[in-house]
């Protein structure tokens, strides 16, 4: 059985995820209130955020290449990242070095180049390889729970993977934080699906500066 899933994510009133400033104090205080074990993001949205936020050109310490010791009482959660290709190669220390996060680990698949997983092995990254072509979200996420004993799951990550979780059936909650805005055509929106999906309110509460954040199950 896989960990229970939910999508976190701001958007505008027409659900863009781009041409608006998002409150990310707002962002991520109510990401750390479901109490993950673990936070999953997409590669692409992992490159972007090192690039937007960090200094990319800071090298890899010596001390970056070692797995830190996991505490059974460190409350932080996982970051665990999807990266079949091997984009972040050179990169994963900046996601190692982050604040609210203990451990990292790398979810691939077989077609992921040999040299990506020579990397991860190398600087004692953990990984599970699942899926052929892609990864297996369903199979990666079981393994996840029953490895890292990882039981809830928040995805802070960008459109394609979520709408993966929620095609897949794999999502079982839906948390927005809602911006008042209409980003308009050309932004980047977050559902597309492919198709209906049925949701049951489970709260909604404004939040500072216009701003309501709305949680939703999704129904089987």
């Amino acid at each position: 059985m896989h960990p229970e899933v939910i999508i976190h994510n701001s958007v505008s009133l027409d659900h863009a995820v781009t041409g608006f400033e998002v409150d990310l104090g707002q962002h991520y205080g109510a990401l750390l209130a479901f109490e993950p074990e673990a936070v999953l993001a997409g590669s692409t949205t992992a490159k972007t955020g090192i690039e937007i936020f960090m200094d990319i050109t800071l090298p890899e310490a010596e001390a970056d290449r070692h797995r830190p010791e996991v505490r059974p009482d460190d409350r932080r959660p996982i970051s665990v990242i999807v990266d079949s290709r091997g984009i972040l190669k050179g990169l994963l220390h900046f996601y190692r070095n982050m604040e609210h996060t203990k451990d990292v680990v790398v979810l691939v698949a077989e077609t992921t180049p040999e040299e990506y997983l020579d990397y991860l092995r190398e600087r004692e990254y953990p990984f599970i390889r699942c899926g052929g072509n892609r990864v297996d979200l369903r199979g990666a996420l079981r393994e996840l729970g029953e490895r890292f004993g990882v039981s809830r799951v928040v995805s802070d990550t960008g459109p394609e993977l979520n709408n993966v979780l929620i095609r897949e059936g794999l999502a079982d909650t839906i948390s927005l934080i809602v911006h008042p805005v209409i980003a308009g055509e050309g932004e980047k929106k977050l559902f597309d699906s492919g198709g209906r999906v049925a949701l049951e309110l489970q709260k909604a509460v404004p939040l500072e500066q216009g701003t309501v954040h709305l949680v939703y199950a999704v129904k089987r």
